[in-house]
């Protein structure tokens, strides 16, 4: 009877412990986690729960010396430095970072640069259980438990309530136009992981100027591909309509976002006349505020 009150003593203190060590990690990091799922769209509750998990609340070798803390493996693409650990096999692979701030950041690059990965950026990035077993069934572990394992420590550790931020609170902005031949407008755009939608107005101060509206739907990452239609007038009794296509690259690190946008208008001169149609490339720099 001693002996079992002295080993419940041990295994009580154990667990303690270990939910210590993970309360102080996620103390350490939650804000890297909540700073990337506002950038790229991954759910802080899962960056947390899988660093947790695959550096064991940062203390694995990987994650003290080589500051690996997903357990991501070389591959052909990495060229930076190497740690070597067994894992599935003996002598295998990892990553080495300069610190875990980078670790994290290529644990974003690597889910949203793998084809593999693009169908969990479908998710709504509060539900945390699809997210995990879309991990699993992307192939991410081989632990045929990994998503419950996930899943466990987010309800252990109340860790979606990193997920309920401002990710998906604003999705509008005003924006300043810069750029060529249009030199400066005002936009009003729309703006979600998953599409950009902009009413702009700009003008070349002479006699150029535009209203248009345009739909951008996300391709690639940051990259947009939309349509755009309006009226360019070269002065007030010259009003033409425009279609267009462009391609917009949007940068949005944690309150701030620029965007950058190359197009093509196709201008009618002559009422729904297609056979006399001016084509007109521009450039734009937008901030979004």
């Amino acid at each position: 009877m001693k002996f079992t009150y002295i080993f419940l003593c041990f295994f009580y203190i154990s667990i303690l412990n270990a939910q210590n060590k993970s309360e102080i990690y996620i103390e350490k990091y939650k804000d890297i986690a909540i700073a990337e799922m506002n950038e790229y769209g991954i759910p802080a509750s899962i960056t947390l729960a899988q660093a947790i998990l695959e550096s064991g609340n940062g203390e694995s070798r990987l994650a003290r010396e080589g500051n690996n803390h997903f357990g991501i493996k070389c591959h052909n693409d990495w060229t930076g430095e190497t740690i070597i650990e067994d894992d599935d096999e003996k002598g295998e692979c990892f990553r080495k970072y300069k610190n875990a701030n980078e670790s994290f950041r290529d644990h974003s690059l690597f889910l949203t640069q793998r084809g593999r990965y693009t169908f969990l950026f479908d998710y709504d990035v509060s539900n945390y259980k699809k997210w995990a077993r879309g991990l699993k069934k992307a192939g991410y572990a081989t632990n045929p438990k990994y998503a419950s394992l996930l899943i466990d420590l987010i309800k252990r550790y109340d860790l979606s309530k990193y997920d309920i931020v401002n990710y998906n609170e604003r999705k509008i902005f005003i924006s300043n136009i810069y750029g060529a031949p249009y030199l400066f407008g005002l936009g009003l755009n729309y703006y979600d992981k998953k599409q950009l939608i902009d009413l702009n107005l700009q003008s070349s101060l002479v006699f150029l100027n535009k209203a248009s509206l345009s739909y951008n739907s996300k391709t690639y990452n940051k990259l947009f591909l939309g349509i755009t239609s309006g009226i360019v007038f070269f002065d007030k009794e010259d009003l033409n309509i425009n279609f267009g296509a462009q391609i917009s690259y949007i940068d949005n690190k944690k309150e701030k976002h620029r965007k950058i946008t190359l197009g093509l208008d196709f201008i009618i001169q002559d009422e729904f006349n297609f056979d006399n149609v001016m084509f007109l490339p521009y450039f734009t720099f937008s901030n979004l505020f």
